[in-house]
């Protein structure tokens, strides 16, 4: 998508996407890199966590260095947070990212991306989302997990979780939009959707299709320790990269953290 009249923020060209999808519009920004790298672009997708604090602008501060590497960086918000229209589920997040690849295959046929060269960043909750959809597509090249929670089931069936829901629908209103007012009846609704076997970790893994797999994660991450993504990632049909950073939690927090994870990220998307 880009407009007749091009918008820029600062040196990069920027357009804003909407896609419909079953008649609810989801938006996202793509920021272009600057005009020194010439099309088709490689392309970046990021995939954000849950419950999605920090606004697209944000992000693509946050990853401007991918930008400057020559990438086109395109960030969004799933159906039910913040600005886009909808409900949250787990079919939802799956449905929205199989049509952003349905619209990036469509701007690689005027010449805009590079189809060999589409990755994915995902933080979070949008780690496991990037799983399901590397187990259903081919497209994906590279795909960092920063951060990513692995074993989705293990929370929902937490104590803790409910209140988790409870401290979102009072403290961040209108982050999260769930698909009905009664938390126990959201969480029985996702613990169905885990059921099904496109859902299932174990086998997700078995199936991805990507080229290269990175995963990031903090040495004292409280929401995914090292333990349970090694018991989980070692069953993955690829043989991961993975990058432990001392003393980190779920979360960047100090200077040093942040430029580790940089330093990350820059060298395995490296063109």
């Amino acid at each position: 998508m880009e407009f007749k009249e091009k918008q820029f923020d600062g040196p990069y060209e920027v357009a804003e996407v909407k896609i419909n999808n079953e008649d609810e519009i989801f938006r996202g920004m793509l920021y272009f890199p600057p005009e020194s790298f010439i099309k088709p672009h490689s392309l970046i997708i990021y995939l954000h966590g849950f419950p999605q604090l920090f606004t697209l602008k944000e992000i693509v501060r946050t990853y401007q260095y991918l930008l400057d590497m020559g990438y086109a960086f395109m960030v969004f918000n799933f159906r039910g947070y913040r600005y886009s229209e909808g409900k949250v589920s787990l079919e939802a997040y799956v449905s929205d990212t199989l049509q952003v690849i349905e619209f990036v295959e469509k701007m690689a046929g005027h010449n805009i991306f590079d189809l060999n060269n589409v990755n994915i960043l995902a933080h979070d909750l949008g780690g496991y989302i990037a799983l399901i959809l590397c187990s259903q597509v081919k497209i994906i090249n590279k795909l960092v997990l920063l951060s990513p929670i692995i074993d989705l089931k293990r929370h929902i069936e937490s104590e803790d979780f409910p209140k988790v829901l409870h401290y979102i629908n009072r403290f961040l209103p209108g982050n999260v939009r769930f698909p009905t007012n009664d938390i126990n009846e959201f969480i029985r609704m996702t613990k169905n959707e885990l059921s099904m076997e496109n859902f299932q970790i174990e086998r997700i893994i078995q199936k991805l299709q990507i080229k290269k797999l990175k995963v990031i994660l903090g040495e004292v991450d409280k929401v995914t320790p090292t333990t349970e993504l090694h018991n989980i990632i070692q069953k993955a049909i690829i043989i991961p990269e993975i990058a432990i950073i001392s003393c980190m939690d779920h979360e960047c927090a100090e200077d040093e953290e942040i430029e580790r994870v940089t330093k990350e990220i820059v060298d395995f998307f490296k063109i």
